[in-house]
């Protein structure tokens, strides 16, 4: 995947947000903490303070027929020791239940990142340090919908390092080794929304989408007060001639353009008409942000100018789909305007790059795991 992320061309992506859900599915447990932690253990200390950022999450079919269940764990560490997980089980019904999936150490750290670490590409993150919070990416796959449990837990396994000097002597009441039941889960009975086609054409490559640690799944950022999983079924789309080869070089891919690729024009995707993907009406629209060189990643941006020129429309029920990295002087539409699905809004362009590519993110079923 980080050959993908590196195939770099112009920029576009849409973010599909339901404020219906996103004050709990979407944030931290700074609004109600004691509702969103795991139980307590009376005899012996609960090094590991387990919540999650979306306590009710929506099954969603991929495009590899397994029913999804998608949501976030952040695990505090509250030893004065060095804290590694070992293993994740997902128990359907409480902590007596069935184990109805579970990773393995190695997997844990490859969906992991700790809070305030924001390398990019996000870098798995090994051990949970003593103080820190870990935010973990999980995604629960099952054959059928009949499957997926109404309430679940996870339980989690985790060894420690040797404590660390100059600690109280209670400290030495943290083991070597824990094992503890995280925050119940329910499973949400909504059914996801089911959005149009944002692109026209063919030959667009989806990657850095849900469900491994990426670009998007791993932008676990705080805003409001509490942390967010505002990209949590983004996808990245970049437009190819899949006949060129080799497709990739240090630079990223070599069938995403032609000719000179330092010109924005050069690319396949740049200026591609980006359509509506619901009914709705236009709350936002930017339009002035100029168009930056291929492969160069800015800095210094305020949060208010993430996403350069961008369009958000309130498609209804509390859910609203956001565009950004659109080309400068091509949005169509403007604050208060009705769109239908299907119509042109604007063209792809490459305002605010992160990492040169065409990019969407979305909450739709069927079609929402990128090809591997």
């Amino acid at each position: 995947m980080r050959r993908y992320r590196q195939v770099a061309t112009v920029l576009f992506s849409l973010l599909l947000v339901a404020a219906c859900s996103s004050s709990t599915s979407e944030d931290s447990t700074a609004d109600n903490p004691d509702a969103r932690t795991g139980p307590t253990q009376d005899e012996g200390f609960t090094p590991l303070i387990v919540s999650t950022l979306n306590p009710e999450p929506i099954p969603v079919k991929g495009s590899d027929g397994k029913i999804h269940v998608s949501y976030e764990l952040a695990v505090l560490n509250s030893a004065p020791r060095d804290a590694t997980i070992t293993r994740i089980e997902t128990l359907a019904d409480g902590a007596d239940g069935k184990v109805v999936a579970a990773i393995e150490r190695d997997e844990v750290i490859a969906r992991s990142v700790i809070v305030g670490d924001y390398p990019l590409p996000p870098v798995p993150a090994e051990t949970i340090p003593a103080g820190r919070t870990m935010l973990l990416i999980v995604d629960d796959a099952y054959d059928e919908l009949s499957d997926v449990p109404a309430k679940f837990v996870n339980r989690l396994s985790a060894t420690f390092a040797p404590l660390l000097p100059g600690q109280a002597p209670f400290a030495t009441q943290f083991g070597d080794t824990t094992t503890q039941i995280g925050i119940e889960i329910t499973t949400s009975s909504k059914k996801p929304v089911v959005l149009g086609p944002p692109l026209t054409g063919s030959d667009w490559v989806a990657f850095n989408a849900c469900c491994s640690l990426s670009a998007h799944r791993g932008a676990l950022i705080p805003l409001g007060g509490r942390i967010n999983a505002g990209e949590r079924y983004a996808i990245d789309w970049f437009r190819a001639d899949l006949t060129v080869k080799p497709m990739y070089d240090d630079q990223g891919g070599l069938g995403t353009f032609r000719g000179d690729r330092t010109r924005n024009e050069s690319f396949l995707a740049f200026d591609q008409p980006i359509l509506a993907v619901a009914d709705g009406t236009v709350i936002t629209a930017v339009n002035d942000v100029k168009d930056g060189p291929p492969l160069v990643i800015p800095d210094s941006l305020k949060v208010s100018e993430l996403g350069g020129n961008r369009v958000v429309i309130d498609i209804g029920d509390g859910n609203y789909a956001f565009y950004a990295h659109i080309k400068q002087g091509s949005v169509t539409v403007k604050p208060g305007d009705k769109v239908t699905t299907g119509q042109e809004i604007a063209r792809l362009g490459n305002t605010e790059a992160q990492r040169k590519r065409t990019s969407i993110s979305r909450s739709w079923p069927d079609r929402s795991r990128s090809p591997r």
